[in-house]
């Protein structure tokens, strides 16, 4: 998605050099010259006080994480665990801008895989769900606001796998200041991995003639650091 901005609508050793140079020789020196390397008087070849180079370790390759779906999101704080399934979901074209897809339903967690994977370096892996819903209450996200930096959020994956995040920061971000392209794409190193969730907050803003919307959004983020 490059730079393209995102709206968010949820229902809510270094350079080494070789010199060469000739050196002239006027003749071979007669073989009774020629010595083998001269010691210095006590000191043996095992004493040789030239060191062995020690080779480089090779360093061990990263395990390949595991690439399919999502299980659960565990966070304790939030109140956020098994009860709420993980979905796969995507984005859509709506009012002329790029759009996150709902939750299926009020229960579900929606997750993007194609911006991010859990257990992938560098990557940042977008998860939202309602904070509540007409006619079923409150949602998967409703106690977003309640965790705090240091927590620990747990992601299962669908063969057990699980990854640890400790959460980083807790905003609530009006929507007149979102800036979903620094949320989406926020430019890991490649020992940070990011897991982001994403809900309604603020103030809930009715409609005429029914319906409304929040007028922020609640952002979580929890990183986790990979060797």
């Amino acid at each position: 998605m490059g730079s393209r901005k995102l709206a968010m609508i949820i229902s809510s050793v270094g350079l080494m050099g070789l010199v060469s140079g000739a050196v002239a020789i006027a003749a071979d020196p007669p073989s009774s010259t020629l010595k083998y390397r001269a010691y210095a008087p006590g000191v043996t070849r095992a004493d040789d006080p030239t060191p062995t180079p020690t080779p480089e370790p090779t360093p061990t390759p990263r395990p390949v994480p595991y690439a399919g779906p999502v299980r659960s999101l565990f966070l304790g704080s939030a109140r956020l665990g098994s009860a709420s399934p993980v979905e796969t979901r995507d984005t859509q074209r709506k009012g002329g801008a790029e759009v996150f897809q709902d939750p299926s339903a009020p229960q579900k967690i929606a997750w993007y895989p194609r911006f991010g994977q859990p257990g992938y370096p560098a990557n940042n892996s977008i998860f939202a769900a309602h904070i509540d819903y007409v006619n079923y209450g409150k949602g998967p996200f409703a106690y977003l606001t309640s965790s705090a930096v240091g927590d620990a959020l747990y992601v299962e994956m669908d063969n057990g796998t699980q990854y640890t995040y400790t959460v980083t920061s807790v905003a609530v971000v009006n929507l007149n200041d979102l800036d979903m392209d620094a949320i989406v794409f926020p430019g890991l190193d490649s020992y940070t991995e990011r897991i982001t969730l994403i809900s309604c907050g603020g103030t809930f803003v009715p409609f005429p003639g029914g319906g409304g919307e929040y007028n922020s959004r609640v952002i979580l983020t929890a990183d986790r650091y990979v060797e």
